[in-house]
């Protein structure tokens, strides 16, 4: 008899879970707190590593439907100029796939409607607790009580089937704050397709289209920043940088804000025959815009894993180890890049670093980070 695998929370990597899962034959059941599919205003870079993935899943034709194509990624100055032209190869994988702008509502209907094919997704669903014992999981959820045989833990930074297996599992704080917002707004020609980040003393900008409808979706980040800044106040804070910036800002009708944050590493991600996947396991700051594509590799890995083994103690352990690499090195590094990129000395290193640097050992590096390697 198939073990009955049920994951609790339904963003991202939860949902591409469930897809990867029904591609392989098995039936998983998603449980979502929210009351509905919710999403705050923000966009989401899918680079190809990710984008390798989805199309893998039978998703890339309506992502790109849906989002826009992104040639390539810029770290400029204040005035949107590159510190370094990257040619557009060196953000593209050896299947062809480059980055995408997609709406992250967009993205998840996407994931939605194509997980509804093979799972049972159930929102309302608050977990509590859960207890294993020799054969069974019991899981405890606000409303009502279910038994299952795997659980699978996307529910986040602040996972609480985390804090049910690993109750010392420590957050750490960056101190720096970041806003985020969509706008509809017509950028000059020259910074369509692109996706740009923009350094100065201590603020950072990014921005792109995220569809052929004229969205943008931005984000700033300020080391010690206040949440309480309005919309104007915000953009006085970017009063030299390029005037494009502040119209984004000042244009922009709701704006998120959240400090960034990721999770300090964990010994281990399972714990009998439960397992945590994506945020829950390995949190980053999105400083290498890493963060939903790490949780769904996570989704296809562990589909196969699960899949090859009957024993889901043996799966999570090959899973974790497979993982673990390219994992902590976009944890750790998207932790250093963050914090470099707000001090003097750490922008000089950086942007000059990036100016020596052969392209042919920046395309060994990128194509590391965007290798997805399964079966």
């Amino acid at each position: 008899m198939a073990n009955k695998i049920s994951i609790v929370g339904g963003g991202i990597t939860g949902l591409t879970t469930a897809i990867a899962l029904g591609q392989k034959g098995i039936s998983c059941s998603v449980y979502e707190r929210a009351d509905a599919l919710k999403e705050v205003g923000a966009g989401i870079w899918l680079q190809p590593n990710a984008m390798r993935v989805l199309d893998i899943l039978g998703l890339k034709p309506k992502i790109e439907e849906n989002g826009s194509l992104i040639d390539v990624m810029e770290i400029t100055n204040p005035q949107l100029i590159p510190h370094k032209e990257i040619p557009s190869d060196l953000a593209t994988d050896k299947y062809g796939n480059r980055t995408i702008g997609i709406h992250r509502a967009t993205l998840q209907e996407i994931l939605y409607n194509k997980a509804l094919e093979t799972a049972e997704i159930y929102f309302g669903k608050t977990y509590i607790s859960h207890e294993s014992t020799s054969d069974k999981i019991t899981i405890q959820f606000e409303d009502e009580t279910v038994e299952t045989d795997i659980l699978l833990g996307a529910d986040g930074i602040h996972s609480n089937v985390r804090k049910t297996i690993f109750p010392n599992a420590e957050i750490r704080e960056s101190y720096q704050m970041c806003w985020r917002g969509i706008v509809n707004i017509q950028l000059p020609k020259h910074l369509k397709n692109k996706g740009k980040e923009s350094w100065g003393n201590n603020l950072r900008f990014g921005f792109s289209e995220i569809d052929t409808q004229q969205n943008v979706y931005w984000f700033a980040v300020q080391k010690g920043g206040s949440n309480k800044l309005t919309a104007s106040e915000l953009a006085k804070q970017f009063h030299y940088f390029n005037p494009i910036v502040s119209e984004i800002i000042r244009s922009t009708s709701y704006i998120h804000c959240a400090e960034l944050n990721d999770l300090k590493r964990l010994k281990t991600w399972h714990s009998q025959n439960v397992c945590l996947m994506g945020d829950a396991a390995h949190a980053t700051t999105p400083n290498m815009g890493q963060g939903a594509g790490q949780g769904i590799e996570d989704a296809i890995y562990m589909a196969h894993f699960l899949k090859k083994h009957t024993d889901p103690k043996i799966a999570f352990s090959e899973f974790e180890k497979v993982r673990r690499q390219k994992v902590d090195y976009v944890v750790n590094n998207s932790w250093l890049l963050g914090k470099l990129a707000h001090t003097r000395l750490g922008r000089f290193f950086l942007t000059n670093t990036m100016k020596i640097t052969p392209s042919n050992i920046m395309a060994k590096q990128m194509s590391k980070l965007y290798s997805v390697e399964i079966d």
